[in-house]
C-alpha cells in the first residue's frame, strides 16, 4: 500500500489567495520579532522561518509541523485557517522557540549580528528583548 496526497479544495483559488494570506502571516511573525521569508508559486504560497519550520497556506488554512512524529513515525503537522493570523503566528512562535534552543545561530551568523543596528538584530522569545551577540573583541 502506498501513501497519496489527496488536495481537496471547495473552491477554485485564486492566485492571489495564498499570497496575500502568506504576506499577512509573515507580517504578523515580524512583529514577533521573527524572520519571514515569502516564496509563491502554483497556488500555494511558502513561509521560511527558521530550520525545520516551513508554514505553507493555499489561501485557506495554514499548515506546519507541529515537532511531533506518529507512532508510524509519520510527522504530525499543525493546522490554522488563515481567518486567525494572530493566534497562526503565536503558535508558529511557541514552535520557533523550541527550534532556536536545539538549532542556536552558526558563528558567522553571530559574527554578522555584531554588526546589525539594534532594531535589525532577533529578538529571544523566551523572555529577554533582544538577543545580545557574542562580538570577538
Amino acid at each position: 500500500m502506498t501513501d497519496v496526497l489527496v488536495w481537496r479544495c471547495p473552491v477554485e483559488l485564486e492566485s492571489d489567495d495564498s499570497s496575500y494570506s502568506a504576506a499577512v502571516l509573515a507580517e504578523e511573525l515580524r512583529n514577533l520579532g521573527m524572520p519571514a521569508d515569502i516564496h509563491r508559486s502554483f497556488g500555494i504560497a511558502l513561509i521560511s522561518v527558521w530550520i525545520d519550520l516551513v508554514v505553507w497556506t493555499n489561501g485557506i488554512s495554514y499548515h506546519w509541523w507541529s515537532g511531533t512524529v506518529s507512532a508510524r513515525g509519520r510527522r504530525l503537522y499543525a493546522y490554522n485557517p488563515v481567518g486567525d493570523p494572530v493566534t497562526a503566528a503565536r503558535r508558529i512562535a511557541a514552535r520557533y522557540a523550541e527550534l532556536r534552543g536545539g538549532h542556536p545561530l552558526s558563528r558567522l551568523v553571530e559574527e554578522t549580528q555584531c554588526v546589525l543596528p539594534d532594531d535589525r538584530r532577533p529578538i529571544d522569545l523566551r523572555g529577554r528583548r533582544s538577543v545580545p551577540p557574542v562580538c570577538p573583541e
